[in-house]
């Protein structure tokens, strides 16, 4: 079946999917934005300054992920992803899907209709767009200690951030492991009672990418048909 709709995008459901995978990603890399903020839980904070102390040394990380969708009725849903990130640069390869993006246009590309739709990079609900979400606490969250668990044998810190604004979720989880300061998992629980889960599986650190890995490459991919949703600018 196809995934892309007929004016040449892609199917609501699967960019509802890649959104989401962005949105987790992302917030998995939020601490890159973290900002004092009196409202928030000092144990959380001082939790959360540490992790931003970890990934503000890395100049590019290249991770593999897990995204288990569960709904309020019916079976979990789960797919697998790797994430490349550079600055305000990202490349995700998330279910048959991959999305390039150089900080001013983005190239969707699916794998099975040969297509691919290039768009202007824009800032849109803090919820699914990275340029938000690497500034998430700034945009007014609080956080909230909830207590150590242990999982799979691991010890975590779990930390609650609740918006201040609107959204369409509730809250996000992070788990924190205490030996590492890195986030393992992040949760996001939506008013419809969806629960969204990423849980990094590999990272590797400060890994050579070049600015044009984060760029749709025309001459590598002939057979792909291209479709130009930008305004006019120079690239």
């Amino acid at each position: 079946m196809s995934n892309s709709n007929k004016k040449g995008g892609l199917a609501p459901s699967v960019r509802q999917g890649l959104r989401r995978a962005m949105m987790m990603v992302f917030g998995w890399m939020s601490v890159l934005g973290l900002q004092a903020q009196q409202q928030n839980d000092p144990k959380a904070e001082a939790i959360l300054k540490k992790v931003a102390a970890v990934y503000q040394s890395y100049s590019t990380i290249k991770a593999a992920f897990t995204l288990t969708t569960t709904p309020v009725s019916g079976r979990a849903s789960v797919e697998k992803g790797n994430v490349w990130l550079k600055g305000k640069k990202f490349r995700l390869d998330y279910a048959s899907q991959e999305i390039y993006c150089n900080s001013l246009f983005t190239w969707t590309y699916s794998k099975d209709d040969a297509e691919v739709t290039k768009e202007n990079f824009k800032l849109r609900d803090n919820s699914i767009t990275p340029n938000e979400i690497f500034t998430i606490y700034n945009k007014g969250f609080r956080s909230k200690y909830e207590g150590p668990i242990v999982r799979n044998g691991k010890n975590y810190d779990v930390i609650q951030l609740v918006p201040k604004n609107p959204a369409n979720y509730s809250y996000v989880k992070l788990e924190i492991d205490k030996l590492t300061n890195k986030i393992q998992r992040v949760i996001q629980h939506y008013k419809n009672g969806t629960e969204v889960a990423i849980e990094v599986t590999s990272m590797t650190p400060n890994t050579a990418l070049a600015d044009a890995f984060f760029e749709w490459n025309v001459a590598v991919h002939p057979d792909v048909t291209l479709v130009d949703l930008t305004k006019k600018r120079r690239p």
